[in-house]
């Protein structure tokens, strides 16, 4: 069985925080998840919602991102990323091939909610691989 990537795009939820402050925690985060190393591909999150005539390609989402992780890693990442979000709400999208679930929660759950994906990305494989 080849390695199965899983894409997870996640945001701090947060209305009582301004833009900046959602951007600062962003960036902050980006440099530990780039350190901590379980992600393959880990960048600021295009905003496909662009005005026409802006500069396209460049805008980002605010306080978003997204991450390109390895199955086997999912569950170490998330609960890295549930550690710093810690009680602050967060949104997670996560996309496994055609597969897509968006979850509101916590930055506490989110350990659970990494295995949870885990566990049914794999068990989907399986059903899969016998199916043929």
């Amino acid at each position: 069985m080849s390695e199965s990537l899983v894409e997870v795009t996640f945001a701090l939820d947060d209305p009582s925080l301004d833009d900046n402050e959602r951007q600062e925690f962003t960036k902050k985060l980006l440099k530990q998840l780039r350190e901590q190393g379980d992600a393959e591909t880990l960048e600021r999150t295009d905003d496909l919602d662009a005005e026409v005539g802006s500069k396209g390609g460049l805008d980002k989402l605010v306080g978003v991102l997204t991450a390109t992780v390895p199955l086997d890693k999912v569950i170490s990442f998330m609960g890295f990323v549930g550690g710093k979000f810690a009680e602050k709400p967060m949104k997670i999208h996560v996309k496994d091939g055609d597969r897509e679930v968006t979850i509101e929660t916590t930055g506490e759950k989110a350990a659970l909610i990494g295995e949870k994906i885990a566990k049914g990305v794999l068990d989907t494989m399986r059903k899969d691989l016998a199916n043929g």
